[in-house]
């Protein structure tokens, strides 16, 4: 049996995308939704996001970012296991192990994702490349 695949228009962004080139699941959810890769993610973030339990996700400075339990002797974890001190606005503070980054929602999908937390670090680029810096003086020699 052969299946012909043509190319579609996102209904969200616009640009055009050929979903044969992902597998079945997700290309079913592209074909369905009407949605180009990045804006069936976004809109499947916001599906996942909806179900999770307070205090595992989190927006700060426009990025998405998953808090998964800590789990010392696993194999794999977010950051390579680094520490991070969530501080989300309402007071609520995580200390974390295992933070995934998903990216920055763009265009219409980053007003569905307002910031709701902070870190006591910023990224910042040096040369192209991205670096965890302290926000002030104070994280550094932790008065």
């Amino acid at each position: 049996m052969v299946t012909i695949y043509t190319k579609m228009n996102c209904k969200i962004c616009g640009e055009e995308f050929d979903a044969s080139h992902y597998v079945d699941d997700w290309r079913q959810q592209m074909e369905g939704h009407q949605m180009c890769h990045s804006c069936n993610f976004w809109r499947s973030m916001l599906e996942k996001d909806a179900k999770r339990p307070p205090y595992t996700y989190c927006m700060i400075d426009g990025t998405h970012y998953v808090i998964e339990p800590d789990e010392p002797e696993a194999t794999f974890q977010g950051f390579g296991g680094a520490e991070f001190h969530v501080h989300f606005k309402d007071g609520h503070e995580v200390i974390t192990h295992n933070l995934w980054c998903q990216g920055e929602p763009k265009g219409y999908w980053r007003e569905k994702f307002p910031d709701t937390a902070d870190f006591d670090w910023k990224w910042e680029k040096v040369h192209g490349i991205s670096y965890l810096v302290p926000k002030s003086k104070e994280t550094i020699i932790g008065i």
